[in-house]
């Protein structure tokens, strides 16, 4: 995986070559931030944004929500475990020796039981057939409590499960021991699945944790939990779920156009603002820079894009750009001085950063 990512890197800079050449003479422009000017591009699928003091604060997160968190739970106390196909149950009934699971004696209490079968149930004596998939032990437990009671006066049941082998937790990617857990009556956290999975590597990027469950992937700070102690980003696991930890291969975004060191920039744990992100390429080249035009091209959705410009000619500018906050595979690209047209522009850009994402999309 991370030599494909690797190559998808090397492959994403051949897409963005193109546009570096046709794009070299981009320019200072009558930059069209207003919505009637921006209706005059027919470009539906760009918006356009100037960064000001008014705005910054919306952009100055280092990390997008991709995806809501309905449907994960958070609070271990509402936890049950639904009993499922292939997990062996335990069942006693006190006083009678008779009905306690063959083999069940307090040496191998915890081995011995009655599998679940593949059509979900079991069979108990007198009562026959008794359906229990899905159900928590205690319903179970009341169940046969209520049909032993026409055989037995007051039965006291206990039921518990032995052996958990219906439900799994995939963890994959970027931890020690990626393979499966078990999920158990004992609520099993992410954190903790991560945890038991030997941590994350060196190389892992927990800030983009992935939990897919029932065809939905959702996204998580892990990095955010165990700095900050937000609960959000540790949800509760439940069978069935597959965790990925993502590298760090793809935490980058492409600083191009008019500055001194053209390339990746490394985003880090923590992000890296559009200030810094320029810096570590060499800052601008002042001999043909524009700093009235730096753009930070940014896909949100398919073939839709969001164009945030900057102004760094003056000091308050400056200070904006420290404090946006880059995302993985934004494109930053800062313009040149001959008079060109806007459209023109994006109309070179927007191809081969599309292709770029869809590069970078495939090899996650």
């Amino acid at each position: 995986m991370q030599r494909f990512v690797k190559s998808a890197r090397v492959l994403s800079i051949v897409f963005l070559a193109p546009f570096l050449a046709a794009c070299a003479q981009i320019a200072e422009m009558d930059f069209p931030i207003t919505r009637e000017k921006q209706a005059d591009l027919n470009l539906e699928n760009v918006e356009i944004i100037r960064l000001t003091p008014e705005n910054i604060t919306s952009y100055a997160a280092a990390r997008r929500v991709r995806s809501s968190r309905q449907g994960l739970h958070f609070a271990a106390r509402s936890w049950k475990y639904r009993v499922g196909v292939g997990d062996v149950l335990s069942i006693t009934v006190w006083d009678h020796p008779e009905l306690t699971v063959p083999g069940a004696d307090a040496a191998t209490q915890t081995s011995a039981g009655i599998p679940v079968r593949a059509d979900g149930s079991i069979f108990y004596p007198y009562i026959g057939e008794v359906f229990v998939t899905s159900r928590d032990v205690a319903d179970i437990q009341q169940e046969i409590s209520s049909r032993l009671a026409e055989f037995i006066p007051d039965p006291q049941v206990a039921v518990q499960v032995t052996a958990f082998n219906s439900q799994k937790v995939v963890i994959s990617g970027e931890v020690e021991r990626p393979g499966t857990l078990p999920v158990t009556n004992i609520p099993l956290t992410l954190v903790e699945a991560v945890t038991a999975s030997g941590g994350l590597s060196p190389n892992a990027n927990g800030q983009e944790v992935r939990i897919t469950r029932g065809g939905r992937t959702y996204y998580l700070n892990l990095e955010d939990f165990l700095r900050n102690g937000r609960a959000q980003n540790n949800p509760l696991l439940q069978g069935g779920d597959v965790v990925f930890i993502p590298d760090l291969g793809n935490n980058v975004a492409y600083v191009l156009g008019q500055v001194k060191d053209p390339g990746t920039a490394d985003l880090g744990q923590d992000g890296l603002s559009l200030t810094d992100a320029i810096s570590a390429k060499g800052g601008l080249d002042n001999r043909r820079a524009n700093a009235k035009g730096i753009f930070v091209f940014r896909a949100i959705g398919e073939g839709r894009f969001r164009v945030f410009q900057l102004d760094a000619t003056t000091p308050i500018s400056l200070a904006l750009a420290t404090r946006f906050m880059l995302h993985p595979q934004d494109v930053v690209y800062v313009v040149t001085d001959p008079v060109a047209k806007w459209n023109d522009a994006i109309s070179n850009l927007l191809p081969s950063i599309t292709a770029l994402n869809a590069t970078l999309a495939l090899a996650n």
